[in-house]
């Protein structure tokens, strides 16, 4: 699906609402470069995100552990992404 979509006076993008409910994710990783603008979805839940890489790395781990690790990860990939652009 393809819109034409524009910013709002403050700066913000609007997002159609028949392309919102296509998103799997509500946190997006907004990637910028020359030739324009790439958003993509991310796991909202770190602890679903963690658990697709495999379970036994998770064993013997609290839920509060994980939930830092994964948020932590999360951010660190989505800074190494957008610094690629």
């Amino acid at each position: 699906m393809e819109k034409i979509v524009y910013f709002d006076k403050q700066g913000r993008l609007y997002i159609p609402e028949e392309m919102r409910r296509l998103l799997r994710f509500k946190t997006l990783l907004a990637k910028a470069s020359d030739s324009g603008l790439f958003i993509e979805s991310i796991e909202d839940d770190p602890i679903k995100a963690l658990g697709k890489l495999g379970g036994k790395k998770l064993k013997d781990k609290t839920i509060k552990k994980l939930k830092e690790e994964a948020r932590g990860e999360i951010e660190k990939n989505a800074l190494k992404k957008i610094r690629r652009f």
